[in-house]
């Protein structure tokens, strides 16, 4: 087990920074965090859950899959040699379940090329990052159990560093580090854990309500009650970890030139279940809501929820920012009562 002293960090991410493209939690103008360039003037290691989730690094909001010039067709897959510095737990547990989506079937190379070419340090969570944190009710912190290349743990002066992959150990070889005791090292990792975990209220209405639709006794009364008060932004499935619905669309530019890209796209939009016939079989905001969240707590697939409880990470991202409060944590209450 290896230690970094806080006042060697910013050293540490310049070393980084030499041959990767370094993401880390920067402020902006307003006061708000997201995962930006390193740059010592804006990085920060005051920051909770920024309001996106880092999978638009894997999986941009819009992204071109290949081009047709002169009518000759070249494909793109962009990859650059990243590192994401300060990943929470439940974002972790997101990029897991993502990446298992987009390769379970059939590899993604669009994702899976940005995915292996990333390195990813996760700052383990001492406690909920607001009130709407809920990582232990579905198993995906507030410690990350795998997937990262190293962990930090906070611990005063210095952090605990946890290696998770042999591309995490090769990282920790061009910084200024001191060993510690792997025992004594241990114990206070398993403090910080425990600590943390108490400090994340359980949300007890989560299992209730998975149970409820499991067995059918869900009120199908809920689901028109939210359906008239959804405005339909879309917002909730793209703050999420988990969300990974796009479209494909073809543009023309001139005869013989164009291209063709993807772009994020929502279940809780009228089109995204309409068939070339006209036919929805989701024609209604209740019935979409409810495909969405059926899909996060009961359809879901055991070999993509990599180990935690359901397609839910539990980062509140959606009670967050939805503007008429219909997130998971409503939703499972409204379920469970």
């Amino acid at each position: 087990m290896k230690t970094l002293a806080k006042k060697d960090l910013i050293k540490a991410m310049n070393i980084w920074a030499q041959k990767h493209d370094v993401l880390s939690p920067t402020k902006t103008a307003p006061g708000d965090c997201i995962f930006d360039t390193f740059r010592e003037k804006t990085f920060t290691l005051d920051y909770k859950k920024p309001p996106l989730s880092p999978k638009a690094v894997f999986f941009p909001h819009s992204e071109v899959t290949f081009k047709v010039e002169k009518n000759e067709y070249r494909e793109i897959v962009s990859a650059k040699k990243m590192l994401i510095f300060g990943l929470r737990a439940c974002d972790m547990m997101g990029i897991l379940q993502a990446s298992s989506f987009m390769s379970r079937d059939r590899k993604d190379v669009y994702y899976n090329a940005k995915r292996n070419a990333a390195t990813t340090i996760v700052m383990a969570c001492p406690g909920p990052q607001n009130e709407t944190c809920f990582c232990t009710t579905t198993r995906s912190g507030p410690v990350a159990q795998k997937g990262f290349d190293l962990q930090f743990y906070d611990v005063g002066d210095a952090f605990l560093i946890e290696i998770g992959t042999s591309r995490g150990e090769e990282l920790l070889s061009a910084i200024p580090l001191a060993d510690v005791d792997e025992s004594q090292a241990r114990r206070q990792i398993e403090e910080f854990k425990q600590k943390a975990i108490r400090s994340i209220p359980e949300v007890k209405s989560f299992i209730k309500a998975m149970n409820k639709l499991k067995d059918g006794k869900a009120d199908e009364k809920i689901w028109d009650s939210f359906g008239q008060k959804c405005i339909t932004c879309g917002g909730c499935a793209f703050v999420c970890p988990t969300c990974t619905c796009f479209n494909v669309y073809d543009h023309q530019s001139s005869p013989g030139n164009g291209l063709r890209a993807r772009t994020w796209d929502a279940c809780l939009y009228g089109g995204f279940t309409r068939e070339a016939s006209g036919h929805n079989p989701r024609a209604s905001q209740a019935l979409r809501l409810k495909r969405r969240h059926e899909h996060k707590l009961l359809h879901f697939n055991e070999i993509d929820i990599q180990g935690s409880l359901c397609g839910c990470v539990g980062c509140g991202r959606c009670s967050d920012y939805c503007p008429v409060h219909i997130g998971t944590l409503e939703v499972v209450k409204a379920i469970a009562e």
